[in-house]
């Protein structure tokens, strides 16, 4: 798990030479904290709702980022490959009703958080739900599958840019039993459904050796229902554009993108893929989400914020070979920063 922890509270310590970005780069979650120049997985995490300063902007104050102007284009491209694979959505047996909690934790939150765009109408266990970024207009009764168009963890994943991951304790262990994944970096949805968290992280560099995978565990079975938490994680992009979509089912339309971007040396093209994960412990069946919020920007974008351009060079060259090589960029990552810090006083 990423190492990353919140700044110090107050002004960021470049709010005076901070450059005047707006729009995505002024949101990004940046995943570093201020201090760090050495990266190592760990159990990392943070109360969530809680606003971050970063040198470009800020970020986190709602579990749900819609976006801004993004959003219409990602829930767009999101609806387009539900559509197209109904397989990016696996329920395992006996998950439904932890996929109605979900829901309706979801869309009580969004209607608070952005009350202007949507709301959320409840009488007893009747709903009516509205996204007027959307157009959505439905009416629903809780745990009645036939008041919706779709499963409910379809309908949410319909509305938001989160991939939905719901864990579970099953015979001793936490599995991932359920999800909707739509924007996987180089895995399944379908392929890992049903295992447990220790098989799944198993091929990550130092976890399990360390103990991290257990520490983590060990989080995920304490999380309290009154408190929600989040942390950050990153790689680069197996994509040479802004493209969501890398999972194992789309491995043929992106495999040759970074080989072909090293090719031709185009690093302002490589996108630094942030990955924001919020942990949530829902009230009626207990089970927890672990829900994953996808930020792309390019090392062009990067490089326009002098903070992030040093720290992301330093960070990437110390990274040991093994966990650079699992991350994908062991074999360009000296070129790639070169050309970044090439950019030093760059508008």
């Amino acid at each position: 798990m990423t190492s990353t922890r919140p700044p110090a509270s107050g002004a960021h310590p470049e709010t005076a030479t901070r450059p005047v970005l707006h729009g995505h780069t002024a949101r990004l979650p940046w995943p570093f904290p201020d201090d760090l120049d050495a990266f190592r997985y760990s159990v990392n995490v943070e109360p969530a709702r809680v606003p971050r300063r970063t040198a470009a902007g800020e970020w986190g104050a709602h579990i749900v980022d819609l976006g801004g102007e993004e959003y219409g284009a990602i829930m767009a491209d999101r609806r387009r490959i539900l559509d197209a694979d109904p397989c990016r959505v696996r329920i395992m047996p006996g998950m439904l009703p932890a996929c109605w909690d979900l829901l309706l934790y979801y869309l009580r939150d969004l209607a608070a958080s952005y009350p202007h765009v949507l709301e959320l109408d409840e009488d007893g266990d009747r709903f009516h739900w509205r996204n007027h970024a959307l157009g959505t207009d439905q009416r629903f009764v809780l745990g009645d599958a036939g008041s919706l168009p779709c499963d409910p963890m379809t309908f949410l994943g319909r509305e938001i840019p989160d991939d939905l991951l719901l864990v579970k304790e099953r015979d001793g262990a936490l599995s991932f039993d359920a999800g909707l994944v739509t924007f996987a970096a180089a895995w399944s949805v379908s392929f890992d459904v049903g295992m447990t968290m220790a098989e799944i992280h198993n091929p990550v560099p130092r976890l399990t050796h360390e103990g991290i995978t257990s520490r983590a565990e060990q989080f995920l079975r304490r999380l309290p229902a009154d408190q929600v938490y989040r942390r950050v994680n990153w790689t680069f992009s197996a994509s040479g554009s802004r493209r969501l979509d890398v999972s194992l089912e789309e491995l043929p339309d992106w495999g040759t993108d970074i080989p072909a971007l090293v090719r031709d040396r185009d690093w302002g093209r490589l996108q630094l893929r942030i990955e924001v994960e919020h942990f949530v412990r829902l009230p009626m069946t207990g089970a927890v989400t672990f829900n994953i919020r996808t930020h792309m920007t390019s090392l062009e974008q990067v490089r326009r914020v002098p903070a992030w351009r040093d720290q992301l060079a330093r960070v990437v060259l110390e990274l040991p070979e093994d966990l650079a090589a699992y991350k994908g960029f062991l074999d360009y990552r000296e070129p790639a920063m070169a050309w970044l810090l090439a950019g030093e006083g760059a508008a």
